[in-house]
């Protein structure tokens, strides 16, 4: 076979020349985000699978899916050493200032960049790789508890409101899951549960090793 021409193109990450063979994990992605934005019940989504089978190509070509269709998407990838707040913190910020710019969500995305501000000055005790800026004051008694899995449950609860108000899904794409401390992945879970029974329109797509 021609070299220049061979389809063949291992890398990580990198896309191949056809995505074949994975179109109902993409129809899955898509109905859980329209259920979400109707304001129905639907479970996350975890891709499993060791290095090399195309989850990472997987995964941003279904944010990319989710954006096509008017989501709100945030993609983080968790390094080791890295806490989930960290990580979380400034990509959230700039969900709520997307959002912040539908008028019909512009108050809601407001508080919730308050309730940003909270939760990173809080938890920047016990989590000091926290890193994000500060747009508000923060407001009293808003994710600001100290305990990463009541504040994030809090915080995403007002992302959550803050979608619903714009009509649309916020959708958070995290590969490299293994890297995610376990009770920091149970406080991400915990908050994901709290937004579901709200039917607030929060979800995970995520992505790691067995």
């Amino acid at each position: 076979m021609n070299p220049v021409l061979n389809p063949y193109a291992p890398g990580a990450g990198s896309p191949p020349p056809e995505l074949a063979g994975r179109d109902h994990i993409r129809e899955d992605v898509r109905v859980c985000l329209e259920r979400l934005k109707l304001g129905k019940q639907a479970k996350s989504v975890l891709l499993l699978g060791l290095r090399g089978v195309g989850k990472t190509v997987l995964l941003d070509k279904m944010r990319s899916d989710a954006e096509d269709r008017g989501a709100h998407t945030v993609r983080v990838e968790a390094p080791e050493n890295k806490s989930l707040p960290a990580l979380l913190a400034p990509q959230l910020r700039l969900a709520l200032l997307r959002l912040s710019r539908v008028e019909a969500a512009k108050d809601i995305a407001i508080r919730g960049l308050r309730g940003l501000a909270g939760f990173a000055r809080r938890l920047k005790v016990s989590f000091t790789d926290i890193e994000v800026g500060f747009d508000y004051e923060p407001e009293p008694g808003l994710a600001d508890n100290g305990d990463l899995e009541e504040d994030l449950a809090a915080l995403l609860e007002q992302v959550g409101r803050a979608a619903r108000a714009a009509d649309t899904v916020v959708a958070l794409f995290i590969d490299e899951l293994q890297y995610v401390e376990e009770a920091q992945l149970a406080a991400l879970i915990s908050a994901l549960h709290r937004c579901a029974q709200q039917q607030l329109p929060v979800t995970l797509v995520g992505a790691g090793l067995p």
